[in-house]
């Protein structure tokens, strides 16, 4: 009995050293909203890596709960006490919604400088230390060439063209809010056409939508399954990714675009930040930069080349050198828009709510108000080929069109393109 009392005291003596030990787990957390392929592909290659530097081996968690906005708005809840150590992925404006909220810190990783400070006239990293780009994009559209020549259609070059006729029910696209790439589109209407003409091209756009997806993933899926030919604001490598697979799918740089910094930084207040700090120094190693490729992302580092990974068993290399055409993607040449990055980030909530609220939400009265302005326009056109003076209708539908596209009113344009048919049905009698 007394020798159990023994054991059962030394057991109890070495209980805390046992705790300890389990507490000491080497851990690090990821949040962001980057796809599977890359978070899988880097938890391999950071753990391979963590274990043969270290001789340990480190658990990773990975919270994703949606796109860029989604993944912000996580970042929020947590007020400063955040479950994660590094925000991993997202362009630059959600980096900079953070920086304001004091949700992240500067933090320089090894090897910076192999990243361009600038390309093409844009951010590719923050000066002050907040975010670096760890692999570049550019805002595309993706489409089914399949489907679209059994369909005898030219694929849509620029923005505009996507609001053609031939398109209705041919384009799929998400929601901002679910989608930072699609919120940079959106971006990108409203800083080049302007604010008001930005939110009536994305009225007329929706008008030619066959339905919304719940993510640029899903978007990409759908094209490339060839249940809806053309996808509206879709990162690059998704092209790249979509044809590594066997789809028959192709990214078309429209006329109006920007460069897309898929950056990374560390949370204020990570909970492991020593963990995060060699998380991010290693994820711009060149070893770091292949795992991102194999995760089917283009690398960051300027002194990449393709056709020399190609040749060391990189397997993605030959398809980003055929995706992109070029042996680095620094090689392209590309025009982008003036950006004003400072604009985006202040109007980074209300971009959002707007769409949804305005568009998203009143889809089914959006599209019944246009159609029926589509309509009367048309029985215009016939009266005045018909020498009938369709003076006061022209003008009426015009009025309609305009309430339409500029105020968003779409009960009210609807009232007066019946307007403009009764004047119309008068002045043919």
């Amino acid at each position: 009995m007394r020798r159990i009392v023994i054991l059962l005291s030394g057991f109890l003596l070495l209980l805390p050293l046992l705790v300890v030990q389990v507490e000491a787990a080497e851990k690090v957390g990821w949040v962001g909203p980057i796809y599977k392929e890359l978070s899988d592909s880097l938890m391999k290659g950071f753990k391979d890596y963590y274990k043969k530097t270290y001789n340990k081996d480190i658990e990773i968690t990975f919270v994703r709960p949606g796109g860029w906005p989604v993944c912000v708005d996580k970042v929020r809840a947590w007020r400063g006490r955040p479950d994660a150590d590094v925000f991993l992925g997202a362009g630059a404006p959600a980096f900079e919604v953070l920086e304001k909220g004091g949700f992240i810190v500067p933090y320089k990783p090894k090897d910076w400088d192999k990243i361009p400070a600038k390309w093409g006239g844009m951010k590719v990293k923050d000066e002050r230390l907040m975010w670096t780009c760890f692999s570049p994009w550019i805002v595309t559209n993706l489409y089914n060439e399949k489907v679209l020549k059994s369909l005898r259609l030219p694929p849509p070059k620029t923005w505009k063209d996507l609001l053609n006729p031939i398109y209705r029910d041919l384009i799929v696209q998400t929601l901002p809010y679910a989608s930072g790439t699609q919120h940079e589109a959106i971006e990108i209407h409203l800083q080049t056409f302007g604010e008001k003409e930005g939110w009536a091209y994305n009225r007329l756009l929706a008008a030619q939508l066959a339905r919304f997806s719940t993510g640029s993933t899903d978007t990409t899926q759908l094209v490339a399954r060839g249940e809806v030919p053309i996808g509206v604001a879709q990162p690059q490598m998704n092209a790249m990714s979509a044809r590594a697979d066997g789809y028959p799918v192709k990214d078309l740089l429209p006329d109006k675009t920007i460069l897309v910094p898929e950056a990374v930084g560390l949370l204020k207040n990570a909970p492991n930040e020593a963990n995060g700090k060699i998380f991010l120094d290693w994820l711009f190693s060149m070893e770091g930069q292949k795992y991102v490729l194999e995760g089917r992302y283009f690398p960051a580092r300027t002194d990449v080349k393709f056709s020399v990974w190609g040749k060391e068993g990189v397997a993605m290399a030959k398809h980003a050198q055929d995706a992109l055409g070029v042996d680095s993607f620094w090689d392209l040449k590309v025009g982008f828009i003036n950006y004003d990055l400072e604009l985006a980030t202040k109007r980074w909530d209300e971009v959002n709510r707007y769409y949804e609220a305005e568009i998203y939400r009143k889809l089914r009265e959006l599209k019944s108000s246009l159609f029926l302005i589509e309509e009367v326009e048309g029985e215009v056109e016939v009266a005045k080929k018909k020498g009938v003076d369709v003076s006061k209708a022209e003008a009426k539908i015009k009025e309609a069109r305009r309430l339409f596209e500029f105020d968003g009113a779409y009960a009210t344009a609807r009232l007066t393109a019946s307007e403009a048919r009764a004047l119309l049905v008068a002045a043919s009698r």
